[in-house]
């Protein structure tokens, strides 16, 4: 899988919104993922998700716009995650600040199945960091922002996940003219390994 082109990888993109910043303590209440095979999106998989504590706090609410009564008939994690993983089944994930993403889909694929995800994984983030590292911020707003992306629901799974499939794309075309083409030289700069591109990169806007 991680030996193929990025032409003929299958990727899926994935974002969550959640009741709080630690997988421990906190619980997924939104999971989008978008499925791209031979750069073309091919499915998407999106659902509000119920937490068993059955609260949203206030401030998450702010942020994200889910409410409570928006996830009282939802289904609970247990119920949704078996789904998921059959949606991204043999495809490397992408997400923005994948570290997030992962250790709260690690929490609850641990507890429904003994076992983490196995997938390999390509953050968006880092990417940035490495390519751009000039950008003051590298949040998903600023980015959409200077590669004027549009962005119309912040904070809200599905939205941040096609953002983020936009970003991976032009990231994407901004390497392909180091002659980075292959998703294993992906992986390797999304873990901070250096690809030795040139240190003197041509502006991209």
């Amino acid at each position: 899988m991680i030996n193929l082109t990025i032409e003929e990888a299958t990727f899926t993109v994935v974002d969550l919104e959640t009741t709080g910043l630690n997988p421990k303590t906190s619980e997924i209440i939104e999971i989008a993922a978008i499925k791209v095979e031979g750069n073309v999106i091919t499915e998407r998989f999106h659902t509000l998700v119920k937490p068993s504590i059955g609260f949203i706090p206030e401030h998450i609410t702010k942020l994200t716009g889910i409410t409570n009564p928006l996830v009282i008939d939802k289904l609970k994690i247990e119920q949704v995650f078996p789904h998921f993983l059959e949606f991204t089944k043999n495809s490397i994930i992408i997400a923005h600040n994948a570290k997030f993403d992962i250790s709260f889909l690690n929490e609850a694929s641990f507890q429904l199945t003994g076992k983490l995800i196995q997938n390999p994984v390509i953050c968006t983030l880092v990417l940035a960091n490495r390519l751009f590292p000039d950008l003051k911020s590298k949040s998903l707003t600023n980015l959409a922002y200077h590669f004027n992306i549009p962005y119309h629901r912040k904070h809200r799974a599905l939205a941040d996940a096609e953002v983020t499939y936009e970003l991976f794309k032009k990231f994407v075309d901004y390497l392909q003219n180091y002659k980075v083409n292959k998703v294993i030289d992906l992986i390797r700069l999304s873990n901070g390994k250096d690809l030795k591109l040139p240190s003197k990169r041509r502006r991209y806007v």
